[in-house]
């Protein structure tokens, strides 16, 4: 099942791609000292959610997309199988709110 992907428009001028079976995201902006962003703990927030995810049996992988702004990749959490998309995108947004305190850079996909 192909989901199509989405556009998430921030202003007139700017806004990124949203991949179609991608469930929740976050913002990259690199290794350096003063990232707001810090790939490291980008990756573990993710991690987390993905791993909590393959034990309520939905698989997903790890997709990266560009932003509006050039210092800022955009990273994905994506389901394998189409089918799981919106179990997946409602356990992934409950996931979100449990951990809204223990995370800060991962964020829903719509």
């Amino acid at each position: 099942m192909r989901i199509p992907s989405r556009y998430r428009r921030l202003d007139a001028h700017r806004g990124y791609s949203i991949p179609g079976p991608a469930i929740a995201g976050a913002s990259d902006t690199g290794t350096d000292s003063d990232s707001p962003c810090p790939t490291p703990r980008v990756k573990h927030e993710i991690r987390e959610l993905q791993r909590w995810l393959k034990t309520v049996g939905i698989t997903t992988r790890t997709r990266y997309g560009g932003s509006s702004n050039i210092f800022c990749g955009k990273r994905w959490l994506c389901v394998v199988d189409g089918k799981q998309h919106a179990k997946a995108m409602m356990l992934a947004n409950q996931w979100l709110e449990d951990n809204r305190r223990n995370t800060h850079y991962i964020h829903d996909a719509k």
